[in-house]
């Protein structure tokens, strides 16, 4: 089997991946932690900063899916990239001034921009990752974009210990370099066919578009967004910051491991079982009064994620090749998204209120998964 490293972009993008993961992991984690000391007794206002992403998902991400199967997807990506590097320098003055107005202001313009960037960068991953070696390129990809974020996990609370807020403007400046390492980048795009209604009827027609997406986005938006409810947890869980940082290791090394047994599983039945089991998981360890329970909800999170994106990846690509790919994915991130802002309002009231009906819901929804993986035969079909 020949190495990936032989596609001259999926070189580019990989080491685009190392600047992204590392600058990606320092943002997350101080800007949520930040929003949870300025709004610890403020849950409505701490629950706006948490939802952002989420929410704006639900607006841009189908219509942005469009836009980068219609246009140039590396022109995109450069514009929407850079701005949202940009924007860290004035959100980490007012994170410093404790200007909330400025916070969310600049905040949620940010995210709107981030998410354009994402969508395009959703693309442009499963447009680089060669088809003939696409088990090995995704392993490939995996252990070095996540060792870099288990890295930046692993000295977060040493950097914001040092710099407090202005680990932003490291972030800044790691993500304007990684964005230098693109130049040449080709990824598509430019398609002449694709209109507003070919998600839309990829979703009604094909069976394993509808399948997978429904598979993947409700288990995903179960179970990944307690990356957004982790400070509140680690709250009621009598948790402290070093469990916050270990987190974001724990995630990105299982993550590794779990791509590794990916490459070696070519079963969509176990594939699938085993990603429904850990979405079970996820929720039932929780049931044990320990914040380090949180830290083996996040390695399940991880490894479900991890053993799970070859399968995704060659459903949909079988399915609907590259022409239309930003269209479907885009409609793949309207559902995630819409899931994740369902959890997390439910979540951060219940909760408060006991987190054991929070365990519930999450087992009600994996339920629910698990019933739509046996509606929709086709996806045992598919070949790895």
């Amino acid at each position: 089997m020949s190495s990936p490293f032989r596609y001259p972009q999926f070189t580019k993008f990989t080491i685009f991946s190392v600047f992204a993961g590392f600058s990606f992991i320092q943002n997350e984690l101080t800007t949520y932690w930040l929003f949870l000391l300025l709004f610890r007794q403020e849950i409505t206002l701490f629950g706006l900063g948490v939802i952002a992403r989420p929410l704006v998902r639900v607006f841009v991400s189908y219509f942005m899916g469009y836009i980068s199967d219609k246009y140039d997807r590396a022109k995109l990506f450069y514009i929407t990239r850079g701005i949202s590097s940009v924007l860290l320098f004035p959100l980490t003055l007012a994170f410093i001034y404790h200007s909330i107005p400025l916070i969310f202001g600049i905040y949620y313009i940010r995210t709107i921009i981030v998410e354009l960037s994402n969508n395009v960068g959703y693309v442009a991953y499963y447009a680089v990752v060669p088809e003939q070696v696409r088990a090995k390129a995704i392993f490939y990809i995996r252990i070095i974009s996540m060792a870099s974020r288990v890295a930046s996990g692993a000295v977060w609370f040493l950097i914001y210990q040092a710099i407090d807020a202005y680990d932003l403007f490291l972030t800044a400046i790691l993500g304007l370099i990684g964005l230098a390492m693109l130049k040449g980048f080709n990824i598509g795009g430019g398609s002449e066919r694709v209109k507003l209604s070919t998600a839309i009827n990829f979703f009604r027609k094909d069976e394993r578009v509808r399948g997978i997406i429904l598979l993947y986005s409700v288990t995903d938006g179960l179970t990944y967004s307690i990356n957004y409810l982790l400070p509140l947890l680690i709250l009621v869980y009598h948790g402290s910051e070093e469990i916050y940082s270990l987190s974001q290791t724990a995630l990105y090394g299982v993550l590794v491991i779990a791509s590794f047994i990916m490459t070696k599983m070519k079963d969509p039945v176990k594939i699938a079982s085993t990603y429904i089991l850990s979405g079970f998981l996820f929720y039932l360890v929780l049931l044990y009064p320990s914040p380090y329970v949180l830290l083996v909800s996040v390695l399940l999170d991880g490894f479900g994620s991890g053993i799970i994106e070859n399968y995704v990846m060659a459903t949909i690509k079988q399915s609907v090749g590259d022409e239309f790919l930003g269209s479907v994915l885009g409609l793949d991130v309207l559902v995630t998204s819409s899931v994740e802002i369902l959890v997390i309002l439910l979540a951060q009231y219940l909760i408060t209120i006991n987190v054991l009906y929070y365990i519930i819901l999450g087992i009600a929804g994996m339920a629910f998964v698990l019933i739509l993986w046996l509606l929709h035969p086709k996806l045992r079909e598919v070949k790895l």
